[in-house]
């Protein structure tokens, strides 16, 4: 095979980069030229590293979804039954009633907190995803590899 000679222009801060790396390796500048070029232009490495990161991502998005609506339809019963249980009350108690909700409030919040700090999540208990069966497993294991 036939090599081509070009000739390129560096700046001089990159040129002794450039150099350095050379001797540093044992490199001829060509070697490493064309290797850097082979690499510039073989954007396949980098396409599997983007499409797997975003494959993750998407997984992510999933769980964050079921998460969220978990969590939204909680709310929503609450509230349904928060409504169908909470009896008026009059002017004369409304005082009473506003300092023990702020009471009851703040051992709820207490509460979360230390579920939080426990590390226990609400949604943990709910039903989970599985994960894969032993199939998929070892193929993204070997997929990973290459």
């Amino acid at each position: 095979m036939k090599r081509k000679n070009i000739h390129p222009y560096l700046s001089p801060e990159l040129y002794e980069q450039f150099k350095g790396y050379c001797k540093k390796v044992n490199a001829t500048e060509s070697s490493v030229i064309e290797s850097a070029l082979k690499e510039y232009f073989d954007d396949s490495k980098d396409m599997k590293l983007l499409l797997r990161r975003l494959d993750r991502i998407g997984r992510y998005l999933n769980r964050l979804e079921r998460d969220i609506n978990a969590t939204a339809e909680a709310l929503a019963v609450y509230v349904q039954l928060w409504f169908a249980h909470t009896p008026r009350i009059g002017d004369n108690e409304k005082d009473a009633a506003r300092q023990e909700a702020w009471n009851q409030y703040q051992k709820f919040v207490d509460y979360v907190a230390n579920q939080m700090a426990g590390g226990h999540r609400f949604i943990d208990d709910l039903v989970q995803d599985v994960v894969g069966d032993e199939e998929e497993l070892k193929k993204a294991v070997n997929d990973d590899g290459n």
